[in-house]
C-alpha cells in the first residue's frame, strides 16, 4: 500500500494494518449473518413464529446501533484501543449468554445475549472508522474504506457458509461457540493496531458534554443524509439475512448446509462490487450513489415482479441479490466516506454515522417482524420500502438549505 500523509502525531506510528482492520470492522457483520441459516432450526427449538424468531436478528441489529454511541466518548477519553478491548469483552459476555439459552431453554436469554453480542461487535466498525480517519486525510481514507468493503464482502459469505454448516451437522448452538471463538481471535489485531488517538479528551464522559457533541453531529444534515443513504443499503442486505433463510429452507426446501454455500453468491456480488468501487473513486461521489441507486432499484423491482407471479427459483431469489450485493459497497462505501468528512471530530462524528445507518437495518428488519406476512414478496418489496426511503434521504441531502 502507498505511503500517505498523515497528522503530525502520527508521523512516527506504523500504518493500521488493512487486514487487522478488516476483521475488526466485520465484526458485527459476521455476528449478525453467521446464524441466519440457523433461524428455521431455533423457530423449532423454542417452538415460536417465523416473525418471533427474526427478532434475533433485530436485537442484535439494535444493539449494532445503539453501540455505535457508545464508543464515541469511550475512544474520546481512553483511547481507540482500550475501546475495542471492552467492546470485544461484551460481545463475549453475549456469546456465553447465547449459548447458555439452550440448556435453559429461554429465547429471552438468547435475545438478551444476541443484544450484547452486538453492542460489544459495535465497537469494531466505529472504532476502525475512527481510527482511518485519525491516521488518513480524506482522500486516503476514502481510499482505505473501499478496501474493508472487501470484509463485507468476503465476510457475510462466508459467515452464511460456515452457520449452514454448523446448524445441520452440528446444532444451531454451535454458531455462537463459533461467534465466542471469533471474538476471543480478534484481540490479537487489536492488539496490533496503533493508538491514533492525539489528545485524550478529559471531558469525553460528562453527559452535557456528550449531548453537546452528538447533538453537533445529529444536526449535520450532509452527515445525517449520507449516513441514511448507506443504512438503507444495508437495511436490504440484513432483510434478506433475516427472510432468506426461511424462503430458502422452508420455501424452496434446501438443506441449511447447501442454503449456506448457495449463499455465498449473492456475496461474489459484493466482492466484485468492492473492485468497482475502488475504481469509481475517480468519479463524483454523488454520481456513483445515484449509480449504485439505480442498480439495486432494478433488483428490486425484478425479484418482486418475479416472486409475485409465483415464480420462486435459486435464480429468482439469488440473481437479483447479486446485483443488489454488487451495487451496495458503491452506496456504503461512498455514502460512509461521505459522511465522515463532514466532521471533524472523527470519534463522535463516526459514532453518530454509524448510528444512523445501523438503525436503518433494525426499522426495515422490524418491520419485516411485525408484518409476519408469509408470502415470499414480502422480502423485495421491504427493499423497495428502503429505497423509497433511501431516495428521500438524498433529496434532502442535495436540497439547497
Amino acid at each position: 500500500m502507498k505511503k500517505t500523509t498523515r497528522p503530525a502525531h502520527l508521523i512516527n506510528s506504523k500504518e493500521p494494518h488493512i487486514v487487522s482492520l478488516m476483521l475488526l470492522s466485520a465484526f458485527a457483520a459476521m455476528g449478525a449473518i453467521l446464524m441466519t441459516p440457523a433461524l428455521p432450526e431455533i423457530s423449532a427449538y423454542f417452538h415460536i413464529s417465523i416473525g418471533t424468531t427474526q427478532l434475533t436478528v433485530t436485537s442484535f441489529l439494535l444493539g449494532y446501533a445503539i453501540g455505535q454511541l457508545v464508543y464515541g466518548p469511550i475512544a474520546n477519553r481512553l483511547g481507540r484501543k482500550p475501546a475495542l478491548f471492552i467492546g470485544i469483552g461484551i460481545a463475549t459476555m453475549g456469546s456465553i449468554f447465547s449459548i447458555l439459552s439452550s440448556p435453559v431453554e429461554s429465547f429471552h436469554l438468547l435475545i438478551i445475549g444476541r443484544l450484547l453480542e452486538a453492542i460489544g461487535a459495535s465497537a469494531g466498525l466505529a472504532i476502525c472508522f475512527t481510527i482511518i480517519n485519525d491516521f488518513y486525510f480524506p482522500e486516503d481514507a476514502r481510499r482505505i474504506t473501499s478496501f474493508l468493503m472487501f470484509a463485507f464482502a468476503i465476510v457475510p459469505g462466508v459467515a452464511i457458509a460456515i452457520g449452514g454448516v454448523l446448524t445441520q451437522y452440528i446444532h444451531w448452538q454451535a454458531c455462537f461457540y463459533f461467534l465466542l471463538c471469533y471474538g476471543l481471535f480478534l484481540l490479537y489485531p487489536t492488539i496490533r493496531l496503533p493508538e491514533t488517538i492525539g489528545n485524550k479528551d478529559l471531558f469525553a464522559f460528562r453527559y452535557r458534554y456528550i449531548i453537546k457533541n452528538y447533538g453537533k453531529s445529529f444536526l449535520n444534515r450532509k452527515l445525517v443524509g449520507c449516513a441514511i443513504c448507506a443504512g438503507f443499503s444495508s437495511a436490504c442486505i440484513y432483510t434478506f439475512g433475516a427472510e432468506g433463510p426461511f424462503i430458502g429452507i422452508h420455501f424452496l426446501h434446501i438443506a441449511p448446509a447447501t442454503y449456506g454455500i448457495l449463499g455465498l453468491i449473492p456475496f461474489i456480488g459484493t466482492f466484485f462490487g468492492s473492485f468497482v468501487t475502488i475504481w469509481l473513486i475517480r468519479f463524483n461521489s454523488f454520481f456513483v450513489l445515484k449509480i449504485a441507486f439505480l442498480l439495486e432499484l432494478i433488483a428490486s423491482v425484478v425479484m418482486l415482479i418475479f416472486f409475485v407471479c409465483h415464480y420462486v427459483t435459486l435464480f429468482t431469489l439469488l440473481g437479483p441479490m447479486f446485483l443488489l450485493c454488487l451495487a451496495h459497497p458503491m452506496l456504503s462505501s461512498t455514502g460512509l466516506s461521505l459522511a465522515i468528512t463532514q466532521t471533524e471530530d472523527k470519534a463522535n462524528g463516526s459514532a453518530v454515522m454509524s448510528f444512523i445507518a445501523m438503525a436503518m437495518p433494525v426499522l426495515m428488519t422490524l418491520l419485516l417482524g411485525l408484518l409476519h406476512i408469509k408470502a415470499v414478496w414480502i422480502m423485495p418489496a421491504i427493499f423497495l420500502i428502503s429505497l423509497f426511503f433511501m431516495l428521500n434521504a438524498y433529496i434532502f441531502l442535495v436540497r439547497p438549505k
